[in-house]
């Protein structure tokens, strides 16, 4: 159930005030070197995706939904894009202006937030289970969905855990494949493909947590289970792409 007292601006302000780095929207409580190997391998994981399927970027207009401290906004930029960043938080907002003169950058909560444009691809990285009110999170998809210009494409990353969600967690809300298939759908997008960002990494490792330590080490058991696909089915911190057709194609995955 949401949690009416908990105010999400308030919470990522606060959250980015205090770390601006991968800290600010990773893990707060590992180390910086822990947060760095994470965000790493969604890089790695975005560029395999994005290269199977021969997504262009270089000279591309990219939107970085809810784009944080800019790592995805530095990630794109260095593949050739331009980049446009929307954050909920006036402290992202200001900080990444000041990083990147050249990119443009909006306050905007996605639920209310409308495109003033589309975008060759839109990118929305451990954002959307942060939506814990389902109408919301109705309205967020609409909003990303229309900034998909035609043949563009939207990538995205959500928790994809079975059974029932988390009754202490006050700032996120999983929500099943089944969900996003039919919202996608809906929304005239198509799923191009799926996988994990993560083995080890960004989920409870119980009886294992101690690997939380040495992060290089869990980094490269995660990057040798990622490359070898051994676990592809794998649940929990997952990619997905999705295209929108041009009219009159005939769409195949």
């Amino acid at each position: 159930m949401t949690d009416p007292s908990f105010d999400p601006r308030e919470f990522w302000e606060k959250s980015l005030s205090d770390n601006f780095d991968l800290r600010g929207t990773g893990h707060p409580g590992l180390s910086a070197a822990y947060n760095e190997r994470c965000y790493r391998l969604r890089g790695i994981v975005l560029d395999q995706l994005l290269s199977k399927h021969r997504v262009p970027v270089a000279a591309r207009e990219v939107l970085d939904a809810g784009c944080g401290s800019g790592f995805f906004v530095d990630h794109f930029r260095h593949l050739g894009a331009h980049v446009t960043g929307v954050d909920l938080t006036e402290v992202a907002v200001r900080r990444l202006s000041e990083r990147f003169p050249d990119s443009r950058f909006e306050i905007g909560d996605l639920a209310t937030w409308r495109p003033a444009r589309t975008y060759d691809l839109v990118s929305c990285f451990d954002v959307l289970f942060h939506i814990v009110d389902d109408a919301a999170w109705e309205r967020a998809m609409t909003n990303l969905a229309d900034a998909v210009a035609p043949g563009g494409y939207f990538v995205f990353t959500e928790h994809f855990f079975e059974g029932e969600p988390d009754p202490q967690a006050t700032h996120n809300r999983s929500r099943g494949r089944a969900a996003y298939e039919t919202a996608l759908i809906a929304r005239g997008l198509a799923v191009l493909d799926e996988r994990p960002t993560h083995h080890l990494m960004n989920r409870e490792l119980g009886a294992l947590k101690f690997l939380n330590r040495v992060p290089e080490v869990i980094y490269r058991i995660d990057l040798a289970l990622l490359t070898t696909r051994l676990l592809e089915k794998d649940g929990g911190n997952r990619i997905v792409l999705a295209r929108r057709p041009i009219t009159g194609e005939s769409f195949r995955p």
